[in-house]
């Protein structure tokens, strides 16, 4: 069986490892909890952990895996990060869907 939107060239092709790697990363409910939570700005961990009621060391591992998928930016204030949503990834998401599933 051949998928529609895989058999045409390599950049579609491409555009649906991508999709399947966001997938993933967003795939846990804490992770889109987290999401959730970064949707009204950026946040030290120590106010995610709150916020979404999970442990500190739990907070940063899926707060890498969701920066792995490049979901999130990262800006340091002193002793402590700020995690934010990457609009621009998350957009370029969306455009990414509007191709696979059509």
């Amino acid at each position: 069986m051949e998928f529609r939107c895989c058999v045409k060239n390599s950049t579609e092709a491409e555009d649906v490892g991508k999709a399947y790697a966001f997938l993933r990363a967003v795939s846990d409910s804490n992770r889109l909890k987290i999401l959730c939570v970064l949707q009204t700005g950026s946040k030290c961990v120590c106010e995610i952990v709150p916020a979404v009621g999970i442990s500190d060391k739990l907070a940063s591992h899926h707060l890498k895996q969701l920066k792995g998928a490049g979901l999130l930016v990262e800006k340091r204030e002193g002793k402590f990060i700020r995690y934010g949503l990457d609009k621009k990834a998350i957009n370029a998401y969306k455009k990414i869907f509007n191709q696979v599933i059509k």
